[in-house]
């Protein structure tokens, strides 16, 4: 979904917070914005998500105001109520779709539905009819508009973060991994008193699904710089929670490190745009494939049972699967690799050459000449033959050779690629010929 990239204090002076802000009061509810909306908004950060609180019937109160300004109603939960309404932009000159949640408070009242919140800087809350004043005020202006019960306000200040109680964790313990999350999101601190919360109770993280799990470790991963935020979570025993398979004193800190701080290198720059694209690519899940290399690189050559552990799709982890087997070739080989190792590299690699590549630039210690070489020779030699498509099909050597359908054909078929990259044969004749003399050898064969 395209959804919103703005601030808060841009996304509240349009008109569908307008419109908005007068269905609340024409039906006599008092809205309020919450969590991290509160965060985001006071940060000045740009934002996905706008939570909203109300004290009753939230399903009800957004099904009603999608319904008046033609939007998207989708109820998420029955207990406590919750529903999100997307406004989607017909004009693709227009802002980009916006997300806006709304829940009924899960407690009596709003304070203490703040209570049963994650962290302190997400335990605050703005009153709509305040949030024009809010946007355009300074931080210490803002104190006087938000309603602050756990001191959120001076945590945001000063960048530090804490769980509101020892119970929250116990609640849902999946705030284990989302207070690294937020550290790294934000390059915040984590207090003292949390981090002694999570060496306490990171075994009650095996409590919660794999999926989110997987879901807080790929939005840390995500991060320019996560190795230290990682680096962290080794050193309490929460990363092996996550990660049963990784071994603490084998983790290949300096590979990930190289990796964060020199993506592309400079011997693939001319190719940049290419890699960007190839990199922002999603394989499930919101998983990309540069947070898989991350997560590949922080493993090294131990994928056992990664998939199960983080409920990764296939794709993700053949990918996984592919970058480390082809690092594997790129190592054993000579500086200087010939243009049959080259070809033989991209029939097995071609489609995910470049995680490889940048998988093997940051783990070994190749010689840079060596991956330009592979790089450019892609461009210059592979390339120019794909666009061609190939010399000759299947339905042709059943047509000229008269052979059945089956793994024959497909070997021949496979046969001449290799022979085509390898510069052997480069026209439709020169291909039907091998395929005559592979025939006829094999026939005399015992």
């Amino acid at each position: 979904m395209n959804t919103t990239t703005e601030t808060l204090q841009e996304i509240f002076g349009n008109q569908t917070m307008q419109a908005l802000g007068n269905f609340a009061n024409a039906r006599g509810v008092r809205l309020y914005l919450v969590g991290g909306s509160v965060r985001d908004l006071l940060l000045k950060r740009q934002t996905a998500d706008i939570d909203f609180a109300l004290a009753s019937d939230a399903i009800r109160f957004a099904k009603a105001f999608a319904n008046s300004i033609g939007a998207i109603c989708i109820a998420l939960e029955k207990n406590p109520s919750t529903a999100r309404v997307i406004v989607k932009q017909h004009d693709a000159s227009q802002r980009p779709s916006l997300s806006m949640d709304f829940a009924q408070f899960r407690a009596a009242s709003l304070t203490e539905d703040l209570r049963l919140r994650d962290l302190t800087i997400n335990a605050m809350a703005i009153a709509f009819e305040n949030m024009a004043s809010v946007t355009h005020n300074t931080c210490e202006q803002n104190s006087f508009q938000v309603i602050d019960p756990c001191g959120g306000m001076k945590d945001l200040e000063i960048g530090l973060l804490q769980f509101l109680s020892e119970q929250v964790v116990r609640a849902d313990p999946a705030r284990l991994l989302r207070i690294y999350r937020f550290a790294a999101q934000l390059d915040f601190k984590i207090s003292e008193g949390a981090i002694d919360l999570v060496t306490k109770h990171r075994s009650l993280l095996s409590n919660v699904a794999s999926e989110r799990c997987r879901d807080e470790l790929m939005k840390i991963l995500s991060v320019k710089k996560a190795t230290p935020y990682l680096q962290q979570m080794e050193a309490v025993g929460l990363l092996a929670q996550v990660l049963p398979s990784i071994k603490a004193t084998c983790i290949p800190w300096r590979s990930l490190e190289n990796f964060e701080e020199n993506p592309i290198p400079i011997e693939f720059h001319v190719h940049r745009n290419q890699i960007n694209g190839y990199l922002r690519e999603e394989l499930g899940d919101g998983v990309n494939r540069r947070s898989l290399i991350k997560l590949s690189l922080l493993l090294g050559d131990n994928l056992t049972d990664v998939d199960v552990h983080l409920r990764l799709s296939r794709k993700a982890t053949q990918l996984m699967k592919i970058l480390l087997s082809g690092s594997k070739v790129l190592k054993n080989k000579n500086p200087q690799l010939t243009h049959k190792q080259i070809t033989h590299f991209f029939s097995t690699y071609a489609f995910d050459r470049w995680g490889v590549l940048l998988y093997a630039a940051a783990s070994h210690s190749i010689d840079p000449a060596s991956l330009k070489q592979i790089a450019d020779a892609y461009d210059k030699h592979i390339l120019p033959i794909y666009k061609q498509g190939k010399l000759i099909t299947g339905k042709d050597l059943i047509k000229k050779f008269k052979l059945k359908r089956g793994k024959r054909i497909g070997w021949l078929l496979q046969e001449i690629e290799r022979r085509r990259f390898n510069g052997e044969i480069r026209t439709r004749e020169e291909a039907l010929d091998t395929v005559a003399a592979l025939i006829q050898q094999s026939n005399r064969s015992p």
